[in-house]
């Protein structure tokens, strides 16, 4: 995508650093992925600007990292970005001294604001360096945790409950704040407990239920954006990501199955079928990671909205005059572009299919990421257990094909093209989302051979990322402020030690006093270690 920007981009790598530090110029790491809009907009307005890529060609070492590729680079200095602004998203820039230590952060700018930020961060560079080394060393936190008295199950769950109870939005579902997205990670881990309370369990379906009938979901072509930028689930950022689609297709198909709820069912296969006509490649055997939140016209939300006119030129003239009256086409369009489809109490089955477009007419992303591939394995296993559908188990053993013959290889790839190039190194999440999917899937298969591999990539993932210290995400940590971690987060994806914590047995050490103080201070953070205290205290 940045190949014919005018930035001389460089690729992240230790040569980075010593070029950076042969020059002594600051290192300037811009972060970003396929279908984030404003990463668009950054670059058409910046880095396609001559004067502005001049800026940057001169004043800074420019490094162009795609997050999806690099996402514990990017967790890192998203991180960063939060500690030092109190704020993070994407497209996110941090700047680094040449050792590698991160000294500004910041996100989206304007043209005329961006230039003259790389003017003053020049400025500071050149009459402070000593300082902005010196500070950007001393801020650095430590990452591995402190030792603290370890934390059972029971206390985990007393402020596991007691956190989301304060944290729950029991009129809209979900969790209170400005913006909604699907949590798909706690969803899965309440779903997962053996015991829920009444209040929970009622949140969890409200929260179902609000995001299949509201906007977070593509009434129209299936699938879930990113999330919602109000907190009703009513106004969706538009892009379409592979990991939580498989998320969610995985925790409606449980839900259906523990609620007998056929809603949810319905919901989990038309998700899966999102998936399977849209990101689907027979060619590569796996899922592409995700579809753009603009049209080829560069319109944000133009492939999903539709003004008055489009309605009624594809629409009956009853269908259009059932949309007109629900949806509320005489009053001023709430987007810019027009409509957001919503399900009509007539006429649906007419409207649904008169608003596709043909699918290839939706910019996607070519890139196929292993570990969002195990995140859809699991969701083939989920669709079988709750439907005892042959095929969801036979697609399910084709995809576990595909990802065991490439995660075995020496050195496995972190994503392959359409081409089936390969492209990046697999880090830790690739393995652990990998595993759990093969795990999961061998529940119903109980196959001695599959058995074997989900031990063999177990111990090899051990040995490549997990010592005394705790682990590290991937087998090259270049910064120097990058240190081995006790326990990862959960984030839109589910926490990878938390998946692999159990069956690594006693490699190292107990980890449990390293990460306790992390559970009791934030635990809806960590909800995947539900799990993992459960199995440590059988």
């Amino acid at each position: 995508m940045h190949a014919k920007d005018p930035v001389h981009w460089q690729v992240w790598r230790s040569e980075t650093l010593k070029q950076a530090q042969r020059l002594n110029r600051p290192i300037l790491i811009s972060s970003g992925y396929f279908a984030c809009h404003w990463c668009h907009v950054m670059q058409k307005e910046n880095y396609q600007e001559l004067q502005a890529a001049e800026l940057m060609n001169r004043l800074v070492i420019p490094v162009k990292i795609d997050r999806e590729l690099t996402p514990d680079l990017d967790d890192y200095l998203i991180d960063f970005s939060r500690r030092v602004t109190g704020k993070a998203g994407w497209p996110l820039h941090v700047v680094l001294t040449p050792e590698g230590y991160p000294f500004a952060a910041f996100g989206y700018l304007p043209n005329k604001e961006f230039k003259n930020t790389l003017i003053q961060i020049d400025r500071l560079w050149n009459s402070q360096q000593t300082k902005i080394r010196s500070l950007a060393k001393q801020s650095m936190p430590g990452h591995t945790g402190k030792a603290t008295k370890a934390i059972s199950l029971n206390e985990f769950q007393l402020h596991f409950n007691h956190h989301l109870e304060q944290s729950m939005d029991d009129l809209s579902g979900g969790l209170k704040g400005s913006h909604k997205f699907p949590q798909a990670p706690l969803l899965l881990a309440l779903l997962h407990q053996k015991t829920i309370t009444e209040t929970q369990q009622a949140w969890l379906e409200l929260t179902l239920n609000q995001m299949q009938s509201q906007h977070l979901i593509d009434h129209i072509n299936g699938g879930f954006y990113r999330y919602t930028v109000d907190p009703e689930w009513q106004t969706p950022h538009f892009e379409k990501m592979g990991y939580d689609n498989a998320l969610l297709a995985n925790v409606y198909f449980e839900a259906g199955r523990q609620f007998q709820n056929l809603n949810y069912l319905q919901t989990g296969e038309a998700t899966l079928n999102y998936m399977e006509r849209h990101l689907y490649t027979p060619d590569t055997g796996l899922f592409k990671s995700s579809q753009s939140a603009l049209d080829k016209q560069g319109r944000e939300g133009g492939d999903y909205l539709f003004s008055k006119q489009q309605l009624q030129q594809r629409l009956p003239k009853a269908a259009f005059m059932e949309v007109e009256k629900e949806w509320g086409l005489d009053h001023p369009a709430p987007y810019e572009l027009g409509w957001h489809p919503i399900p009509t109490q007539k006429y649906w089955p007419e409207i649904q299919p008169a608003l596709k477009p043909p699918v290839q007419s939706i910019p996607s992303d070519d890139k196929h990421i292993l570990s969002w591939n195990g995140l859809a394995l699991s969701a083939y296993a989920s669709a079988y257990h709750a439907t005892q559908k042959k095929t969801y188990l036979n697609k399910g053993k084709q995809l576990a094909e595909r990802l065991t013959a490439l995660l075995i290889q020496p050195d496995p790839p972190r994503a392959i093209t359409t081409q089936s190039q390969p492209v990046g190194l697999a880090k830790l999440e690739d393995y652990a989302y990998i595993i759990e999917g093969l795990r999961n899937l061998n529940q119903f298969m109980q196959d001695p051979k599959l058995r074997q591999t989900i031990l063999d990539l177990t111990e090899k993932t051990s040995k490549r990322f997990l010592n005394a210290d705790g682990w590290q995400t991937n087998s090259d940590l270049t910064l120097p402020g990058q240190k081995r971690i006790a326990a990862l987060k959960d984030t839109a994806t589910p926490s990878p030690t938390g998946l692999l914590e159990c069956l690594t047995g006693s490699r190292g050490r107990n980890r449990n006093p390293l990460f306790a103080e992390q559970l009791r201070q934030n635990p809806l953070d960590f909800a995947t270690y539900l799990k993992v205290l459960e199995c440590q205290s059988e």
